[in-house]
């Protein structure tokens, strides 16, 4: 059953690419306009879905404690999101992603070992270090072409994927006893709250459309995004954070075939060899773990 969890954090990775497939094409030239709208959306479906399952009562019952923490995983995820707009507007994409994606695992796998006991098997090591080898793989292109070097957008990189690494030793902490409905609908209840604030004080007003194409785009990439989270806190709620965190920062994978396919884009030798090596690293992490 727990090798069913681990895809459930590939598969959260596989739909988190897919809405991104759609961003792209969306008309936003303001960065915190569509996190805005999706954590809109994800609260709008899960007030839904805990409306229909008749779950309000169990979440209204929450221990304080456990919802402190996802509020504190929610408010550093926004944040972390702050340092990656930042990292982005100093730092070519590719150098961003490795950055943040490189910092979340490891800040994860150090939380895991340190503070949560957790003790992984040497295959385990050797399939995150591949998976880690293959996100520099993949963005080799984007560090070969970089030139005009940002301190300030490394460190924003750096920043946000450690953020990100701490939020998910917080909501990992509080679903031990809480539930993953929970801690979706707290994400999105603070996101909304935390982005509507940011916005204003980053002077990065809110955009709208009435263009009906545009806001079909919006709906979809936002649940798509909705759907990965729950898959992820789904993931999370079995096995650790870090193990969670190292599969779905298999993202630039799926963003690599989905790419093609869909965007016309080129695939560099570099970005096979990527590939090809994180599924050798996910392989043998599901091995050692099963």
């Amino acid at each position: 059953m727990e090798s069913f969890f681990q895809f459930a954090a590939l598969i959260s990775a596989f739909t988190w690419t897919t809405s991104g497939v759609i961003l792209k094409k969306i008309n936003f030239n303001r960065y915190f306009s569509f996190p805005f709208y999706e954590a809109l959306i994800s609260l709008s479906i899960m007030v839904i879905i805990i409306t229909f399952i008749q779950e309000w009562s169990a979440i209204f019952n929450e221990k304080p404690l456990d919802l402190a923490m996802f509020s504190i995983a929610a408010l550093l995820s926004c944040i972390g999101t702050v340092f990656y707009v930042i990292s982005l507007k100093n730092n070519p994409m590719g150098v961003t992603f490795t950055l943040c994606a490189v910092s979340t695992i490891l800040m994860s796998l150090t939380l895991d070992f340190a503070i949560n006991n957790v003790n992984y098997s040497i295959a385990v090591f050797i399939g995150a270090l591949i998976v880690l080898i293959s996100i520099f793989i993949i963005n080799f292109q984007s560090f070969r072409e970089f030139e005009n070097k940002s301190l300030l957008g490394i460190l924003g990189g750096v920043f946000a994927g450690s953020l990100w690494g701490i939020a998910v030793f917080f909501n990992d902490k509080a679903l031990i006893e809480s539930s993953i409905l929970t801690g979706a609908i707290v994400r999105a209840v603070i996101s909304v709250i935390a982005l509507g604030i940011l916005s204003e004080i980053m002077r990065q007003r809110l955009e709208t459309t009435s263009n009906i194409k545009e806001v079909s785009k919006v709906l979809i990439a936002g649940s798509l995004i909705t759907f990965s989270s729950l898959l992820w806190f789904l993931s999370l709620n079995t096995i650790t954070g870090s193990l969670t965190t190292i599969f779905g920062n298999t993202a630039p994978v799926f963003a690599i075939l989905l790419g093609f396919f869909f965007l016309n884009e080129k695939i560099h030798k570099s970005e096979i060899l990527g590939i090809f090596l994180a599924f050798i690293g996910i392989v043998i992490i599901i091995i050692s773990k099963t």
